[in-house]
């Protein structure tokens, strides 16, 4: 289990909020609230594998929300070294790099728009404002911007316009390279950008050694599985995404009356 105060998170929202990932006992969760407690935290984002029932239940028992359900895909290089598909001969038309710093205006400006009305754990929440909430994605984006180098690499595409469309990546200790945030500028929606830069992706992973490329997206974001399903990835595993109020319980009592009458 891995839990920390959230800087991104308060930087944004203003408060405190404590992230969790792992948990697997009702235990872990207990430890997570004991935590969030003594660091006065307005606000718990805990992820859990949606497999640890006797868990999930009692974070909902514990005053949780589901936010979110997560699907993850994974895609092994060693099966993908003869799979990889050619590259179609429309995508001719883009060209793609590793990302300088000169690029930086134009990703966070296609940022700013693909994640404007994006529907995640954050925007599930009404307590939060959602432009907040699309903020949040963003300096996400700027942070890995910001950290460029051995772990966080940045892939971007472009035309003879400009650049349309970026794709980060982070590279786990276990030769492992995860797949992070991804933005395509809505002129070239529809025209095989994303494709490229997951291909792209897996190619880089095949190259570097490593032994595996895996993402993840909301289980209802079928448009991006369709995608990775075409590249050879396929689905391991679900996560929950819960929100758990500790300063709002007024709020929090007229959202249990809602949902249990």
């Amino acid at each position: 289990m891995n839990k920390y105060v959230s800087k991104l998170d308060l930087d944004r929202f203003g408060f405190v909020t404590v992230k969790a990932e792992g948990l697997k006992s009702i235990e872990d969760v207990n430890e997570c609230i004991s935590f969030s407690n003594n660091n006065n935290a307005e606000l718990l984002i805990a992820r859990l594998d949606a497999s640890r029932l006797e868990a999930v239940q009692w974070v909902e028992a514990s005053g949780g929300i589901l936010c979110d359900t997560l699907i993850y895909y994974e895609l092994r290089c060693h099966h993908a070294k003869n799979s990889v598909r050619a590259i179609d001969k429309d995508d001719e038309t883009f060209q793609l790099r590793e990302m300088t710093a000169r690029d930086q205006e134009a990703v966070i400006h296609i940022a700013r728009t693909a994640f404007s009305g994006y529907y995640g754990h954050y925007h599930s929440d009404s307590r939060l404002d959602r432009r907040d909430c699309d903020a949040t994605y963003v300096s996400w984006c700027e942070a890995t911007i910001q950290n460029r180098g051995e772990v966080n690499k940045i892939i971007i595409a472009e035309d003879v316009i400009g650049i349309c469309g970026f794709l980060t990546m982070k590279v786990h200790d276990d030769r492992q390279l995860e797949l992070v945030l991804s933005g395509v500028a809505k002129r070239v929606e529809g025209r095989g950008v994303y494709r490229r830069m997951i291909r792209q992706g897996i190619e880089y992973a095949i190259a570097a050694g490593f032994k595996r490329v895996f993402t993840s997206t909301q289980i209802i974001n079928l448009t991006v599985q369709r995608v990775w399903i075409t590249q050879g990835f396929f689905p391991i595993k679900y996560e929950y995404t819960f929100h758990k109020w500790f300063k709002s319980d007024i709020k929090l009592q007229a959202v249990n009356e809602f949902r249990f009458g």
